[in-house]
């Protein structure tokens, strides 16, 4: 006959496989919830007013704040095309549109010439979902629908939509409305939004043939792979390099042009007079939190330190696998002035013909484009995404420690480069290095490359 000890034993081996059962149901729930993929999906919009957001570096409309919307409905059209409505929350706003939008061209992606290494899939993921990228669809694009309703404005004075998605975890994305206030674009609506997660996995899956679960915690997660091995062997042959002559411009005042005038508040140390003096100060920024907006109440530390001396530079004519064009590559060898070490940026899968040309008194008109593989630039139209698309850009870029071991760039300090040719002498190539979350501009080199070939 049980004892009364045995019953009480059974009787909490019972209670235990009864909270295990609940706690796996719960956690089943969970996921069906957050990765669900059904279509249409309604999701919620986060809005900060001016005095919420004082860190906004964005040039903002008298009307801001005054058009909003409550609402986004996402519905899936067929595969990576999508729609996206905006629903209006005032009797001012109307409904806003985007139709038929392909997201392949925004989720993280890695060109197939970089996926033969799992470590080179892993970072150009990774590196993709950790930098910017906004495109913008501009009336009168097919793409973009002013609905009527609300009291006319927004089907008269609406200029633009940018659909962002931002440098931080997989679905946190945003909306950007502009209208035209004497005589530039200004914000008249800025939304925060998650981006259904479970239809961002279908889209993801699709686009790089890969199981999401295989990277989903390092992509809403920000886990840092630095130390990671880049054989860059693996990305491309050689067929030639030779060095160059490579000049810093350290004592050069900074230049400063649209997003670093902007976003020059959001510096918390004493502003660089000279690029030097990036290198004579710990420097410290603004950082970028979610939902995806600066807080200076928690400083980006930097390590610009690793940067601080060019010690040489070189050329390579390159070949990507799988690719018969002749590209470039450059590699500029740095000391560190803290510990002397040397590392190594490499940037490559360059196409000479495709860099502008531009005087240093415009350099933003330049092309810039974030470190990883295959990442677009940060600000691009949807028609430029669509006729080249990002996931068969060529350009890879890493910061390598002796060992060839990846840097996390974010932690250093550094977004990727700027390029330009120079407007007077065609053998002259300028490369700004731009700064965490392009607040500003760390350096500026020239290299002699007077043969393109």
């Amino acid at each position: 006959m049980p004892t009364q000890a045995h019953r009480f034993k059974k009787r909490i081996v019972f209670a235990s496989l009864a909270c295990l059962v609940i706690l796996v149901i719960a956690n089943l729930v969970w996921l069906a919830s957050r990765y669900s993929a059904r279509t249409p999906q309604a999701v919620a919009l986060t809005a900060f007013s001016k005095d919420a957001y004082p860190e906004n570096p964005e040039k903002t409309s008298q009307v801001f704040g005054t058009y909003s919307h409550r609402q986004l409905i996402v519905e899936q059209l067929d595969g990576t095309r999508f729609r996206i409505r905006l629903e209006p929350a005032t009797p001012q706003a109307a409904a806003i549109e985007l139709t038929d939008v392909d997201l392949a061209h925004v989720v993280a992606a890695v060109p197939p010439w970089a996926k033969s290494d799992l470590d080179l899939t892993k970072i150009g993921l990774i590196d993709r979902e950790w930098n910017r990228q906004q495109v913008r669809f501009t009336r009168p694009s097919p793409h973009l629908d002013v609905r009527e309703g609300g009291d006319g404005f927004e089907q008269r004075a609406l200029t633009r939509v940018d659909l962002a998605r931002n440098c931080l975890n997989a679905g946190l994305w945003e909306l950007l409305l502009f209208t035209t206030e004497d005589g530039e674009e200004r914000v008249y609506e800025h939304l925060w939004f998650t981006f259904p997660l479970g239809l961002y996995k279908q889209v993801f899956e699709r686009v790089n043939d890969l199981s999401y679960w295989s990277y989903w915690w390092s992509l809403e997660h920000w886990v840092d792979p630095s130390g990671t091995a880049i054989r860059l062997d693996r990305l491309r042959t050689v067929e030639r390099e030779w060095p160059v002559q490579a000049t810093a411009l350290w004592d050069q005042p900074v230049s400063a042009q649209g997003e670093q005038v902007l976003k020059r508040r959001n510096i918390l140390t004493p502003v660089a007079t000279t690029y030097r003096d990036w290198y004579n100060q710990p420097v410290r920024f603004a950082s970028f939190i979610p939902p995806g907006r600066y807080s200076r109440a928690h400083p980006r530390e930097t390590q610009l330190h690793y940067l601080a001396e060019l010690t040489g530079a070189i050329v390579r004519r390159v070949k990507l696998k799988e690719d018969t064009r002749s590209l470039f590559e450059i590699e500029l060898a740095f000391r560190s002035s803290k510990t002397g070490e040397s590392t190594r940026l490499i940037l490559g899968g360059l196409d000479w013909a495709a860099i502008p040309v531009a005087s240093s008194a415009q350099y933003d008109r330049g092309w810039q484009v974030p470190l990883g593989i295959g990442n677009p630039s940060f600000f691009e139209s949807y028609e430029q995404v669509v006729a080249s698309p990002p996931i068969h850009r060529t350009f890879y870029g890493f910061h390598l420690d002796a060992q060839n071991r990846w840097f996390d760039h974010h932690a250093i300090g550094v977004d990727g480069p700027l390029f330009h040719w120079d407007a007077d002498d065609p053998s002259l190539l300028h490369l700004y290095l731009l700064s965490y979350e392009r607040h500003t501009l760390l350096n500026h080199v020239i290299l002699v490359i007077p043969q393109r070939s």
